[in-house]
Parts: structure tokens; sequence; C-alpha cells
């Protein structure tokens, strides 16, 4: 069972919250009254640290056969992964904001097989010495809408979209074609060989949002964005996400901020039993060390 924070991730976290704890003693402990700060248009980006990353896929071939894969146990998959995560708002006014983010997860992996694999048509043999791939690329689109705002709280709901790409890519030494009525390489011929995929899926969701200004340059934020559908065999998808983060204005156009994010996402297309089907299980871990602008 995957452990909810991995060693390696708590300098990260220190380092996110000790960046914080300097920038708020800069200022006495008690604010006095502060000009009204900007905050019509923001962008915001930095580094982020993904970790607890676990992936399970499916990729049937031609015959609706395909082996599910623990990308981390099974193929030696890489759990963590340092990129960057580039984030920006549009403020139309008190109720109504529309916001885009983007951030890639790049994870790679190597392992000698104990047992035969059946990604689309290619199957690798046990024994086989397999170097993978997986490429996450995560769009967001975002509406919020503010039901209630003052000077300290702000609270809303918030439909989205997320664009959620994968592309996959597993080369092994020992492989053949799963093409037939054999469903591993025994009595045939094995090369060098390899199987690729490419998976674009839409996932809208429902969230909610709370931020809190401890202080007038304080400000405490927390998102919580969930979806469910089931369309007959021919889709099934699930997805969860939660975000927590502080940010202080350190200056009137400029911000220092770190958060945690956990995300969960289900796929299953054209269901397991079909020649095109695709299932993905995902979860991964993120810390998000950041700068903003705001005017």
């Amino acid at each position: 069972m995957m452990r909810f924070f991995r060693r390696s991730a708590v300098p990260y976290i220190a380092a996110g919250l000790s960046v914080l704890f300097l920038c708020v003693q800069i200022v006495n402990a008690q604010e006095t009254e502060s000009p009204e700060l900007p905050d019509r248009f923001m962008i915001r980006g930095g580094y982020l640290f993904v970790f607890g990353a676990e992936t399970d896929i499916q990729l049937n071939g031609q015959r609706g056969l395909g082996s599910t894969i623990d990308f981390n146990r099974t193929l030696g998959g890489a759990t963590d992964y340092s990129g960057f995560r580039i984030d920006a708002a549009y403020r139309f006014n008190d109720r109504h904001s529309l916001g885009v983010s983007y951030y890639r997860v790049l994870r790679d992996g190597n392992r000698t097989i104990s047992t035969d694999l059946n990604v689309r048509d290619t199957t690798f043999a046990a024994g086989a010495n397999v170097n993978s791939s997986l490429n996450f690329d995560l769009w967001r689109l975002i509406y919020n809408y503010s039901f209630y705002r003052n000077d300290k709280v702000e609270l809303g709901i918030s439909p989205s979209l997320y664009m959620l790409r994968l592309r996959t890519n597993i080369a092994g030494d020992f492989t053949c074609s799963s093409n037939n009525t054999s469903t591993n390489c025994a009595g045939q011929s094995t090369s060098s060989g390899s199987a690729t995929d490419n998976l674009t899926v839409p996932l809208p969701s429902l969230g909610g949002y709370l931020n809190y200004h401890i202080t007038p340059k304080l400000l405490s934020q927390a998102r919580f964005d969930w979806f469910y559908l089931k369309v007959g065999n021919a889709f099934e998808g699930s997805m969860f996400e939660f975000y927590a983060g502080l940010e202080y204005r350190l200056f009137t156009h400029f911000s220092l901020g770190a958060s945690y994010d956990r995300l969960q996402a289900n796929v299953d297309l054209h269901k397991a039993t079909s020649s095109s089907g695709v299932a993905i299980n995902n979860a991964w871990n993120t810390v998000f060390l950041y700068g903003a602008l705001y005017f």
C-alpha cells in the first residue's frame, strides 16, 4: 500500500514551509491596514515535485487481450519526478473568474520481467529486459463562481475540464507477435521490439474552493474536484483532486507560495475485453513551490 508521504518528499515540503515562514517574518506579526492588493490577473509558475506515483495500465491488442501492468512493480517505474507547473487566472469581477493550468509528468522504468506481458499486439517474453516510459500532459480549464466573498473569506463552486494526454512506450529485447492464437512466445522466434500508444481523454469535473486570509497578506487556499461517468461499455471514468496551499504577498504585485496536491484518475475505454480497450488507474502527490505575479 502506498504511503501518503514518501521520505524523499520531506525536504521539499520543509523547504516550501520555510520560504513562507521567512516571508511572514519580513513584516510585523500584527499587520496594519494594507492598501488594496491587485488580483484581476494572476500568473504563477515554479518547481513541481511529484512523489508516490502509481500507475496500472492495460492496452489490448486485436483479439482483446492485454496484460494489466503495474508500472512500478512490473516495469521498475520511477515514483518521483521533478519539473515545472504554470497557472494563470483572470477575474472578471467579484463573482466570476476563469483559470488555466498545465504541467507534465515523465516516468521511466527498466526491469527484467519475470512473466510474459501482452501489450497491444506485442508479447514481451519472460526474461526480457524492458525499457519503458509514461509521459503525462495535464491541461485544465477552470471556471470559478464565488457565491460568498468578503475581505477574509471567499467560498465558491468550480466546474472545470481536464485534458489528460498519455504517451506510452515499452521496448524489450525478447518480443514476438501476439496477433495469433498464442498468448505467449512459446515456439515462436523472438527479437527486439516495442509497443507504443497515445491517448487523450477529457475529464469534466465539479469542485469547490475556500480562500481564507489569515492576515491581509497571508492567504490559505483549499479546493477539491470530483468526477464520475459511466456510458454503457464504452467508457467509465472517475477523478478526484485535493489541493491545499499557503501564499504570502511579499510585494504589491508578487507572492511566494507552496502547496500540496493529491490527484487520482481512473479511465476504462471500451472495456478491458474489446480490441481497442484501454484501462488506466493513476495516482500521485505533488508539492508545488512557486512565485506569482498579480495585476
